[in-house]
């Protein structure tokens, strides 16, 4: 596999490389005009902006020599150039060298497109490679992305074939991930696993109320005396009435106090087994026998139960006999079914042991492999008394009715959930969770006694404690519901790899209610939660620290119990495996699946052929299927059909052929055209529908593929593309990147609802602009968002409650709506601790303009906002700006910046700045985070400014107006981004009448966002290498 993997980038890598041009000379009239007009201040002794054209060779070729030509010529021809206090250049002398450039360039491109293509082809990126192996093995959450070397990006994305290079190292790590993914199709049991409905209680569930780190924490996870939704007990940290847990344990006898004969082997693999371990039984080897006694402490009738963990590959007839008054009773169990009872014990029946009137009984149970197939287990046997188990009976009503109740939010490493109940295997579940949310009252004793306990007079408080200890708890009713995240992962303390989303619900006041969510699980996969709106402590924080957010006392969550019912599997075997190995029928050996053929070679051939045009996206060649089947053919040799396959799929997915988009120069065919347009509006291979009409070559009809355009943009898979270009076109994929700083904005600390809610106000909206059509300019400014209740409150919206995102109509004096002041847009531009207006300038140019500016001069080093509160970011521009070579980018970068200065580092508003040494106000307090911070109010900001035209502005508002002047501009930008996502090349000097020509027909919709996607896709751009 490993020399296919060296093969493989070889041909990768050849071809890519175009054989470089010789220079050609200028005209002697451009020579002349750049002499007279050019070379004080760009030759080989000043060269402003690094600019010489002593060295500036004609190369158009080379990318980065055409991007110099083009400047030059768009500089000159905007009059920005030459200066005109040092030059003076006429205006029919400035035509006639922008028209003799721009004729040159025009040409040399136009030359290179004809031979090349207008864009390079290009690998598939990680993201789009994992998701083509979801769609391909019907695996929707496969995870390999982060498996995958990162990719290289032009203008932000990674779709640009110039940066999508392939290496050694990348195939090999094409190849493991591809191996991963295939051998994951094949973990599955050997039988279709029946759904099961399984039910743990939070007073049962150690992660509700210890969790991990700090254990100070666990007063503040839990409701403590005078527990009000449950009078009848109390709570104690075991969760459970000691005397009820006493009768429900009866009396057990492990197998280590069993009389066993035989080579047992010890094992704990499975985890639900009483003691440290168990005893299993080894192939073809015996006789093996156990019998457990037991002393019980008085004659009567029985519930015995015995355990043995359940699972593939046990006995389904193990033979067990009790001996009781009556004689004996011999029993056949299937050991291979789940335990019954708490996951743990399965009953064998009722039976009396012992005379009336005896003081002590003896009882015992026996189980032997004499005529069984398959493993046993032998672990423990269970004695419940009948009265002891009537007196029970209340236990289930008790549990149904306690709770544990939650105060905080979940956060590394306080994490929360029902670990008890993991799945048993990957696949389909319905959740159910009864919850309430409630209110807790607490007291804080410092230990000096300072303050004296009101329920508790004679508390002695330990003096050698450093912190107040919480006393008083109590429980009353909420005056509000409590939004609940339920995830899962296969992790204690889960990991951005391991979290797969599940759904919110709304805790309600008062009455506890049943909420019921379906999800997938992972095997292993246990259900976390978390308390939304709550606050997420942070190490080193302490209990006693923790931020009131609700005057009357602390809000949280009473969780009563948890259903996991499943798996609930429609289709068997799984898709995947058919997908792999079509209707072969299976078995299990030695752990893993084995597809049965009578006639390999020709099963081979017939399943490698229906993957291979799966999987190349196009018709194969005969060349290219006999290379593969004969590699299959050498493996059959040594191997099964399985393992055959699978090496052969592993290396198809790592092939060229797969791994690169392909076309030849001039229009794409029907399939190239299929693959481009489901890469750009789905982020993965063409479905069947789009793989017919290529086929019937039918997808060029612009009827026909405006048609398609529709149906892929109201598909669910849109929602990766949603996701995927606003990831690289406005960064939100590095939303995450920076933590506010605790004491500058302690109350953003922890507070994930907040900017999950800005990544899918952002996502919502430009799902909006395209679904409707909106116009273009929505993009600067709108008078309608979506919220739900976290991002209303951060935009100062009243009214909305609730996890539920609902449009809202902005009133005209907003200063939100567009995405250019959405918060998710103004959180990526701030650091955490400050905002810059010259990073934020340089984003609202680059990403929502498309006038990006030059690159600063290596020697001018940036400027930092001074956190202490001396000087505001204004003064310090200010002084920057005296610099020569940094005046001219400033009158472009400043505006934008300085308009959004009232914005704070999570797109909150802010008159003043905020400082940790100086200001007018000092404030101090307890953050989210349960931090202590000192902080000072500062200047006044000030969001005026001039833009580079000479318009002057004061706030946000007003130059959004001035932005607005210019609606075709905004469109011409989003054009371009969606040119370069959709294309895999940057517009060009070439490409500007193609855009320009798009923009007409995009006008009499005011440039209607779902009309410039259709134009776009409509357009040679989009439709030509």
């Amino acid at each position: 596999m490993r020399l296919l993997s060296t093969f493989l980038s070889t041909v990768i890598s050849t071809g890519l490389c175009s054989p470089s041009m010789d220079a050609t000379e200028l005209p002697d009239s451009m020579n002349i005009f750049f002499e007279n007009h050019c070379m004080d201040c760009h030759d080989d002794e000043i060269t402003e902006g690094g600019l010489d054209f002593l060295s500036l060779t004609w190369q158009p070729e080379d990318s980065h020599n055409e991007s110099i030509w083009v400047k030059i010529h768009d500089r000159i021809k905007s009059k920005e150039m030459p200066p005109p206090k040092k030059s003076k250049v006429q205006d029919t002398e400035r035509e006639e060298l922008t028209q003799a450039l721009g004729k040159m360039i025009l040409e040399a491109r136009e030359s290179a497109y004809a031979q090349n293509g207008r864009s390079v082809s290009r690998r598939i990126n990680r993201f789009e490679y994992e998701n083509v192996l979801r769609d391909l093995l019907h695996d929707p959450y496969l995870k390999i992305a982060g498996q995958l070397p990162l990719d290289g990006e032009v203008h932000g994305f990674a779709k640009v074939g110039t940066a999508l290079d392939v290496s050694h190292v990348q195939v090999d790590a094409y190849l493991d991930v591809a191996e991963f993914a295939l051998r994951r199709v094949l973990d599955f049991p050997e039988k279709k696993p029946e759904p099961t409905i399984r039910r743990k209680y939070a007073r049962e569930e150690n992660q509700m109320w210890l969790g991990r780190g700090n254990p100070g924490w666990a007063r503040f996870s839990l409701a403590l005396d005078g527990l009000q939704i449950n009078d009848y007990h109390s709570f104690i940290k075991a969760g459970l009435d000691p005397v009820i847990k006493r009768y429900q344990n009866g009396i057990i006898v492990d197998v280590d106090h069993a009389e066993f004969i035989g080579p047992w082997r010890k094992s704990n693999v499975r985890s639900n087994h009483v003691g440290a371990h168990y005893l299993a039984t080894n192939k073809d080897r015996g006789p093996y026998e156990v019998k457990w006694k037991a002393v019980l402490p008085k004659p009567g009738t029985y519930e015995v139960r015995v355990s043995f963990g359940g699972g593939e590959g046990l006995s389904t007839a193990a033979p067990y006999i009790i001996h009781h008054a009556k004689g004996e009773t011999r029993l056949l169990i299937d050991q291979s079914t789940k335990p019954t009872i708490d996951n743990l014990w399965f009953p064998l029946g009722r039976f009396t042991f012992g005379e009336k009137d005896s003081a002590s009984v003896s009882a015992e149970i026996s189980l032997s492999d004499k005529g069984t197939e398959g493993y046993l287990i032998a672990d423990a046997i269970q004695f419940v008394y009948m009265d002891d188990l009537k007196n029970t009976e209340d236990r289930s009503t008790y549990l149904e009715d306690s709770s544990t109740a939650i105060f905080r939010g979940a956060y590394t490493p306080f994490y929360y959930g029902f670990n008890g109940l993991k799945a048993p295997a990957r696949g389909n579940y319905r959740i159910r969770l009864k919850a309430k949310s409630v209110l807790r009252e607490t007291d804080y004793v410092e230990w000096e006694g300072e303050k004296e306990p009101r329920f508790y007079p004679d508390l002695v408080l330990d003096a050698t404690r450093r912190f107040p200890t919480p006393v008083n708890d109590r429980i009353l009713p909420a005056k509000r519901s409590e939004p609940v995240n339920v995830y899962s992962s296969t992790l204690h303390e889960p990991n951005l790899e391991s979290i797969l989303p599940i759904g919110v619900f709304e805790a309600p006041p008062n009455v506890p209610e049943i909420f019921e969510l379906e999800a997938f699980l992972e095997k292993g996969g246990m259900v976390k939660l978390d308390c939304m709106r709550l606050p997420s402590p942070m190490v080193p924080a302490l209990p006693h620290v923790i931020q009131k957010i609700d005057p009357d006392g602390y809000p949280g969550v009473a969780f009563h119990w948890m259903e996991l019912e499943g798996p609930i599997i429609k289709k068997w075997p799984p898709a995947a495996y058919q997908a792999l190995f079509g209707d072969l029928p299976f078995k299990k050996e030695e752990g893993k699946i084995q597809a049965i053929s009578e006639d390999p070679s020709r099963d081979a051939r017939e399943l490698l052929a229906d993957f291979m045009n799966r999987a190349y996206r196009r018709p194969v060649t005969d060349t290219e299927f006999e290379r593969f089947y004969n590699f299959t053919k050498a493996q059959l040799e040594e191997n099964s059909l399985t393992d055959s396959l699978l090496a052969t799929y592993a290396a198809i997915l790592s092939s060229p052929e797969f791994l690169f988009h392909r076309g030849q120069p001039g229009g794409l065919d029907d399939f190239s055209l299929a693959e481009r347009l489901s890469f750009f509006l789905g982020e993965s291979m063409p479905d069947q529908r789009l793989r017919n009409l290529a086929k019937n070559g039918k997808l060029r009809n612009p009827t026909i593929l405006r048609s398609e355009v529709d149906r892929l943009l109201s598909q669910p898979k849109s929602e990766r593309f949603v996701q995927k270009f606003l990831d690289s076109w406005l960064k939100l994929d590095e939303i995450n990147d920076t933590d506010p700083d605790r004491d500058l904005y302690p109350e953003y600390a922890g507070d994930w609802w907040l900017v999950n809610s800005m990544i899918k106000e952002s996502r919502l909206f430009f799902t909006d602009l395209f679904t409707n059509n909106r116009p273009a300019r929505n993009v600067i400014d709108a008078n309608y968002t979506f919220l739900d209740e976290r991002i209303a409150k951060h935009y100062g919206v009243d009214g909305i409650k609730g996890t539920e995102f609902r449009r809202y109509e902005l009133p005209e004096d907003s200063p939100y709506g567009g995405i250019l002041t959405q918060a998710s847009v103004l959180k990526v531009t701030a650091n955490g601790t400050t905002t810059s207006p010259v990073l934020r300038g340089v984003y609202v140019l680059e990403h929502l303009l498309g006038k990006a500016p030059s690159p600063p001069p290596p020697s001018v080093p940036a400027v930092e906002p001074d956190i202490r509160g001396a000087k505001t970011i204004r003064e310090l521009l200010a002084k920057h700006r005296e610099d020569p070579s940094c005046a001219s980018c400033h009158k472009s970068i400043d505006p934008p910046g300085f308009a959004l200065e009232n914005f704070d580092i999570m797109g909150g508003w802010r008159d003043h700045y905020r400082s940790l040494e100086l200001g007018s106000k000092k404030v101090a307090g307890i953050g989210r985070s349960g931090n202590e911070f000192v902080h000072y109010v500062s200047k006044k900001v000030d969001a005026s400014g001039k833009t580079i035209g000479g318009t002057a502005f004061t706030d946000i508002i007003e130059y959004k107006k001035h932005l607005l002047q210019d609606e075709r501009a905004i469109a011409r930008n989003l054009a371009e981004q969606f040119i370069v996502y959709a294309t895999g090349a940057p517009v060009g000097f070439a490409d500007r009448d193609v855009v320009s020509d798009i923009l007409d027909k995009c006008k009499p919709s005011e440039y209607g966002v779902r009309t410039l996607i259709h134009e776009i896709i409509q357009s040679p751009l989009f439709l030509r290498k």
